[in-house]
């Protein structure tokens, strides 16, 4: 095997894990037989960082499974004050903030030790605060009504350029030529300004997906009749884009999927194979990303992560109950749940859930 970039042949000294979709955005699919270390490196840098720093808020909200580490944290804004969403969308202060009125100080900050650090720097120049008892008098107050405000920006030519190695990257995992694509290399290496990758935007749904389906999607066609070969790409299912490989293909009919849902971390198999008309392809197809669409289709992503969340809360307050309940009353010594055990448990997740969830 031969990096398809550079021609230089892949080695147990060279050789690199190569993820098809980004595993900073929660990406599965990997392999070391498509580029060298040192073409990775470079196109790392250049575009799958641009891309991740783009899409890195929607793989934190959701708090994505990574090879290594968790998603990063990010920053916004509450009003006038920094705040940090961090995996799975719990949002902090990302300092203390204090308020003065007379000789009284208010003040908030994301921890006690935050607020401890805070306390002592104030008593540098007000000798009178007693730390101790202020701090036992905090009170810790959480609020999941708030509205932030995160910048996510999303487009450009490196976005482009990274769609479209992803979708090289597919096809000759599946065992196409590099030949067959070497006349998009200048592009995505940043040689060249234009290539065949469009933002889509169909009218309707290209296959069905279950509400808590939230897929990383790439699928490989290639057309013999229409001399068409190209690829589709879905990013958390709301993100598509459409990548030709080649308006001149000479080869057999060619299909090729992979379906990976972020929620359930699985792979998922459609029988169905997807079916994109010439019509759909040529009114759906733009060069330029359209904002508004984008924003609307951003909107039901983030209604659908929320709910995502929501059952994952949930989930984990029955787990923890459950632990709880099995403390108190070890599985040995308590073969059947009696009343007690049932009124206990309940009580615990209800007790709980309107803790979390704040219900009035």
């Amino acid at each position: 095997m031969h990096c398809y970039v550079c021609a230089n042949e892949l080695t147990k000294e060279n050789e690199t894990k190569e993820h098809i979709i980004l595993n900073a955005l929660g990406g599965k699919l990997k392999s070391k037989k498509l580029i060298c270390r040192s073409c990775n490196s470079k196109f790392g840098s250049q575009i799958d960082d641009k891309l991740s720093n783009q899409l890195g808020p929607i793989a934190t909200l959701l708090n994505v499974k990574r090879d290594n580490g968790k998603p990063q944290n990010v920053k916004g804004k509450l009003g006038t004050r920094d705040i940090i969403m961090e995996p799975g969308g719990k949002m902090k202060l990302s300092r203390a903030y204090h308020e003065r009125d007379g000789n009284v100080f208010q003040i908030e900050a994301p921890s006690i030790s935050g607020a401890k650090k805070a306390l002592l720097s104030l008593k540098r120049k007000f000798h009178q605060i007693d730390v101790d008892k202020a701090l036992e008098d905090a009170e810790l107050k959480s609020d999941r009504r708030v509205e932030a405000t995160f910048n996510m920006d999303f487009g450009g030519i490196d976005i482009e350029r990274a769609f479209c190695k992803m979708a090289i990257n597919f096809f000759i995992l599946h065992g196409g030529s590099s030949k067959d694509i070497r006349h998009l290399l200048p592009f995505i290496e940043g040689k060249q300004e234009e290539a065949d990758v469009y933002y889509f935007y169909p009218r309707s749904e290209v296959f069905y997906k279950g509400k808590e389906e939230i897929l990383h999607s790439i699928i490989l066609i290639g057309d013999k009749q229409r001399k068409q070969l190209y690829v589709f790409v879905e990013l958390f299912s709301e993100i598509k884009m459409i990548v030709f490989l080649s308006r001149d293909y000479q080869g057999e009919d060619l299909y090729e999927s992979y379906h990976y849902n972020l929620v359930s971390n699985q792979v998922i198999d459609f029988e169905t194979q997807l079916v994109i008309t010439p019509k759909v392809l040529r009114k759906s197809c733009s060069k330029e990303l359209d904002e508004g669409k984008f924003l609307e289709r951003m909107k039901y992503l983030f209604q659908q992560i929320h709910c995502v969340n929501v059952n994952r809360k949930v989930d984990e307050i029955m787990q923890s109950s459950m632990e709880e309940l099995q403390q108190k009353f070890p599985k040995e010594e308590n073969q059947y749940f009696s009343d007690e055990m049932i009124s206990i448990y309940f009580g615990e997740v209800l007790d709980k859930y309107f803790e979390v969830f704040q219900v009035e």
